[in-house]
């Protein structure tokens, strides 16, 4: 048993340091979600004004998961500008899965969505199509509220929307 965590420890740092180093489909979107807020700001803002809005979304996020015996699912999305627009580049690693895309970050500076662009070099499976919402986000009194969409969590413990998964790295 004891090495059976060991081994799981040294899985997960593996895995957490190549993430660092690089740089699954219910869809469950509550009434009042992310979403909702997104469509009603965004047509009172200009592309301009919500690229403004945006900047405060740029960073990286991160969640895992972990089902014994030896189970991990590592998520990382990193916001940043480039060319004016915003996206995120989402990377899923884990028991059986290497997920590499970019999403369109839609959205202002409480609410924003992420929206299926491009798949990223060394992605192993493609299932997402363009303009898919990927996961939505609502931050509300300093907290990250996440709403799961075409991306599922893998324990069924996690799949509730409106809830605290991830975190911004430090």
């Amino acid at each position: 048993m004891y090495i059976l965590k060991k081994l799981s420890i040294i899985m997960a740092i593996t895995i957490t340091i190549s993430m660092l180093m690089i740089g699954c489909s219910r869809t469950v979107v509550p009434e009042n979600s992310a979403e909702d807020k997104i469509s009603n700001n965004s047509n009172n803002a200009s592309k301009q004004q919500d690229n403004l809005l945006l900047k405060s979304w740029a960073g990286n996020y991160v969640f895992s998961e972990f089902a014994p015996p030896n189970q991990n699912m590592f998520y990382r999305f990193s916001v940043y500008e480039e060319n004016g627009e915003y996206y995120a580049d989402i990377n899923i690693d884990g028991f059986q899965t290497i997920i590499r895309l970019k999403a369109k970050v839609l959205g202002d500076e409480e609410a924003i969505k992420l929206a299926f662009y491009k798949y990223l070099p060394d992605n192993i499976s493609e299932q997402f199509m363009e303009g898919d919402v990927l996961l939505s986000f609502e931050k509300k009194n300093s907290k990250l509220y996440t709403f799961w969409g075409k991306i599922q969590p893998i324990l069924e413990q996690n799949t509730k929307s409106g809830e605290i998964y991830f975190e911004l790295e430090s």
